[in-house]
């Protein structure tokens, strides 16, 4: 889905879309120029909210305002991706096509996903939703954020952490920039459980802990994640290694790694205590 909202402009784009698995329900577009596709997949029985990432000229100068902000009393998050989502009553219209759907199919869940900017604002969309009670205490409300920057502060990542029909899968692929953006040191922490797609090694690889941006994760060192320490900042002088914290954010990129590792026999663990899935991926996303 994050392909497909990168790829159309209006709903009649949506119905023309068949080379994907989903009927379309609606294209939202905010008068802040924030573009979300809605469809519904029988074959996940879920209702799914696609964002959007940067595309605009107003997306670029949200990303900018780091400044904070109270979120619905969750904690501080992103002034910038905060307007982008409530603007025109984004959220609200959104929310009541979800609520248009549930209706038809009351068992469905809701999955919400992103790239980049789109990240951000499909995380806290579901975070408003549970957190304020929009669809009912049962409704339970999955995000899979691709190439996310953090969008809050610790109080907002305990919030998060503490919902209890709210989960947060973030998938990174490897050494993506922007991942890392804001800093820890500017009161931004990441929320919900990581997948790290490390390409170096050829592997994907799980973390299902709600650890945000803590050491803790299985199998990767801080060293790894962090590329705040000054050996990760030194590799900025081998323009290689510095281009590539770019060439990772690459949507295709995400793409082609998930596609390709969702097609092997080894399936993602289900469990904190489950083993860790030797998964390969591919480097580029025109091999795949």
């Amino acid at each position: 889905l994050c392909k497909l909202v990168w790829e159309v402009n209006s709903f009649k784009d949506l119905e023309k879309a068949d080379d994907f698995d989903f009927e379309p329900v609606a294209f939202e577009e905010s008068v802040v120029d924030t573009e979300v596709a809605i469809v519904r997949s029988h074959r996940s029985d879920s209702i799914i909210v696609g964002f959007r990432g940067t595309n605009e000229v107003g997306d670029f100068s949200a990303n900018a305002d780091i400044s904070q902000t109270d979120y619905f009393g969750l904690g501080l998050v992103h002034q910038g991706y905060k307007d982008k989502l409530l603007g025109g009553d984004l959220h609200i219209k959104l929310k009541n096509d979800i609520l248009a759907e549930l209706q038809d199919f009351p068992d469905y869940g809701v999955t919400i996903t992103g790239h980049s900017q789109g990240a951000a604002l499909a995380t806290l969309f579901g975070a408003w939703l549970v957190g304020t009670n929009q669809l009912g205490e049962q409704q339970r409300v999955t995000a899979f954020p691709f190439g996310s920057p953090r969008v809050g502060n610790q109080d907002f990542k305990e919030s998060v952490s503490s919902l209890q029909n709210y989960a947060v899968y973030r998938v990174v692929n490897e050494e993506d920039i922007v991942c890392r953006w804001p800093a820890n040191f500017l009161n931004y922490e990441h929320v919900g459980h990581l997948i790290l797609v490390d390409f170096a090694t050829r592997q994907s690889k799980a973390f299902f802990e709600q650890t945000g941006d803590g050491d803790k994760f299985r199998g990767v060192s801080t060293d790894e994640w962090q590329l705040g320490n000054f050996d990760r900042w030194r590799l900025a002088f081998n323009w290689r290694d510095s281009i590539d914290w770019f060439l990772d954010h690459d949507v295709r990129d995400y793409i082609g790694a998930i596609q390709l590792s969702m097609g092997g026999d080894i399936s993602w663990p289900t469990g904190f205590e489950e083993p860790i899935p030797v998964v390969p991926t591919c480097r580029w996303w025109f091999w795949c």
